[in-house]
């Protein structure tokens, strides 16, 4: 899962360069950064959940499901302050509260700690999104969390015993 999840991020990464040396116009890259973002989301979700379904005939251990779960909540925290990054720098107007100079690396330690922020739903205020994509990077990211958090691990159990069912079902008819 490492693997998908390092091509996809790398994949957004290289159409973030693409987008910003070949289109020019910021607005577009914008809306391909959103778009992105949103799909990739997806793909991760995806991926969980055929994760949890490939399981659920499996007895887990309880660190296998804090594993699991602490695995993807690092996911999507990474890869939304990657998007976070690609944003503001397509547009640093997109956030206020950055006092970081022009550098890479503490540029990325700033968003992974505002992506904490976010997910966490903590929103300290010293960082805050102004333009509209970002705002609906971060809401994208609650919304995100939220599924996660009430969901996937408030009912763990319940979606494994579900997928179980489905999958005993499936095996009687063949």
């Amino acid at each position: 899962m490492v693997y998908k999840f390092s091509i996809v991020l790398l994949i957004g990464i290289g159409l973030f360069l693409i987008g910003r040396n070949e289109i020019g116009d910021d607005r577009i890259v914008e809306s391909i950064l959103f778009l992105y973002s949103i799909s990739k989301t997806l793909f991760f979700f995806k991926l969980m959940f055929e994760r949890i379904r490939e399981t659920a005939h499996v007895e887990l251990r309880y660190r296998d499901i804090l594993t699991f779960i602490g695995y993807n909540t690092l996911l999507i925290v990474v890869s939304f302050a990657i998007d976070y990054l690609c944003l503001y720098e397509i547009n640093q107007t997109s956030f206020s509260g950055i006092t970081t100079r022009e550098q890479l690396i503490p540029h990325l330690v700033t968003f992974f700690y505002f992506s904490v922020a976010v997910f966490t739903t903590a929103g300290l205020g010293d960082i805050a999104p102004h333009t509209t994509i970002a705002r609906l990077l971060c809401s994208s990211e609650m919304m995100i969390s939220w599924f996660l958090v009430i969901l996937v691990i408030a009912n763990f159990t319940g979606i494994r015993e579900a997928l179980k069912n489905s999958f005993s079902t499936k095996v009687k008819e063949k």
